[in-house]
């Protein structure tokens, strides 16, 4: 595992603690705690691995459809992520949600093609951002359903990239849509990131849009970390521009723990209720039985209006997130 350049270090610690993910290496990272006996843990690693092996079973028939002479093998970069996240909300009762994302790299069209399949919100799935929009944020229900498509990614550089994808949702449905995405990655300063994306996009059942998303990553030490996260989508299917927003700041009083705060709004320019929720919580996420296992509490207060003639009112939520990567 490579390091980061001492530069950016601070960025990277927080950036690898909350998100999970093997970027660089932490400052004062810690020996991890031992695993438990690997057989009380045998089950959630089968299922793991099982998860994996069928994403890649599935890219290599889509891919079939396209070469002759498929070698099973040649699909074992499969990576990606499964959520689940029951929570009971003073507004909307008990719900349990829950989100599904999974990329292969195709060997062919020298490894610049790749089948993704998912379930979740189509907005973040054509974003690829389901773990960056605040959990807490409610999503049409009759939006969480499984998408398949394939990506091209003809420039992939260190700070920018370009992506066109096209697929189906909706299962018998067969909603086809068709997305172009470039995003920018950019060192600030030391201790400071922003990336802009910018996704123009078209799907059968609600015709073109485009989605701008900023986000803004801020290390204020080597343990406490700030994080700013906008996303504003025009189209058909909206009234005037959908946007969210969130401000993070983490404490991380221990390798892959931290403590935060949140704060977020969201509402529809043209709605009868332009400001339609906003709220904050108190959260807390951590590493959970495994290196590849997160899990993340919280506890808030949220304000929703939806119709006009409601009075808003503060309405506690409740809830619970577990993060299962898998992969690269």
């Amino acid at each position: 595992m490579q390091a980061c350049p001492r530069p950016v270090q601070s960025l990277c610690l927080v950036m690898v603690t909350l998100a999970g993910l093997t970027l660089c290496k932490p400052l004062f990272a810690q020996q991890s705690e031992t695993d438990d006996d690997p057989d009380e843990q045998a089950l959630l690693d089968d299922f793991r691995s099982g998860l994996k092996t069928t994403v890649a079973s599935t890219a290599a028939w889509l891919d079939s459809f396209f070469a002759e002479g498929i070698d099973a093998d040649a699909y074992n970069d499969a990576y990606g992520s499964l959520t689940l996240r029951p929570e009971w909300d003073e507004y909307d009762g008990w719900k349990v949600d829950s989100s599904f994302r999974a990329k292969v790299i195709l060997p062919h069209a020298e490894r610049k093609l790749s089948a993704i399949i998912g379930r979740g919100d189509f907005d973040d799935f054509i974003n690829a951002q389901q773990t960056t929009r605040p959990t807490v944020i409610r999503r049409d229900q009759a939006d969480e359903e499984w998408m398949v498509g394939l990506g091209f990614d003809p420039v992939v550089h260190a700070n920018h990239n370009v992506s066109f994808g096209a697929g189906f949702r909706g299962g018998i449905d067969f909603d086809p849509y068709v997305r172009a995405r470039y995003r920018y990655e950019g060192i600030i300063n030391e201790r400071s990131e922003i990336h802009l994306q910018t996704v123009g996009f078209w799907r059968d059942s609600d015709g073109f849009g485009i989605a701008q998303t900023v986000e803004h990553d801020f290390a204020l030490s080597e343990r406490w970390f700030n994080k700013f996260w906008a996303r504003g989508t025009f189209a058909e299917r909206t009234q005037g521009v959908r946007w969210h927003a969130s401000e993070k700041l983490y404490y991380i009083y221990h390798h892959e723990r931290a403590v935060g705060a949140e704060l977020w709004w969201y509402g529809e320019t043209e709605h009868p209720v332009p400001m339609q929720d906003y709220g904050l919580r108190a959260l807390h996420r951590a590493r959970f039985l495994r290196d590849w296992l997160y899990l993340e509490g919280w506890v808030g207060l949220h304000w929703p209006r939806e119709q006009l003639n409601e009075h808003r009112r503060p309405r506690w939520i409740v809830g619970v997130e577990f993060e299962l990567l898998f992969g690269q």
